[in-house]
């Protein structure tokens, strides 16, 4: 094991509307890097001297035109990438739940990398292709991202 290699930190925004859409949470599907064509949340990475919130707040406005300002860290995963892109990565991604009471400036504000935003319900994307920390949360049996 190569003691250069550090993991990046990733941020997944788990968006809730609960008054029009329970249960469900904003899902576009990758159309370029690794995790090519699998479902994910609005995220990004952890710029150097960012806050979780902040990045948080950062990367929803530039990926889905939503502004948000309360953010709470419900869940982490640790990843390894296979070998894609010619080397194999490695995320620790924190996922940060929101709520918002209005979608209405929700927008696809990066059309040459992900699909529509759309809301789905979270026991759906068990049937779903998912990016690879996506699909761990949704496949840990101790997660609930509408607790607390």
């Amino acid at each position: 094991m190569s003691t250069s290699l550090r993991p990046f930190v990733g941020i997944g925004i788990i968006v809730v509307y609960p008054n029009r859409y329970p249960n469900c949470v904003l899902v576009s599907q990758r159309l370029t890097s690794h995790g090519k064509g699998g479902y994910q949340l609005p995220g990004g990475h952890l710029e150097y001297g960012e806050s979780f919130e902040e990045c948080a707040q950062r990367e929803l406005q530039e990926e889905t035109n939503l502004s948000c300002s309360s953010f709470k860290l419900v869940h982490v995963t640790n990843t390894i990438f296979s070998q894609e892109d010619g080397q194999s990565k490695h995320y620790v991604t924190l996922f940060m739940r929101t709520s918002v009471d209005d979608d209405s400036a929700l927008k696809c504000m990066e059309p040459h990398k992900n699909s529509e935003w759309t809301w789905t319900k979270w026991t759906d994307l068990k049937t779903m292709k998912l990016f690879a920390p996506l699909e761990q949360a949704v496949n840990d049996a101790n997660f609930n991202p509408f607790d607390g």
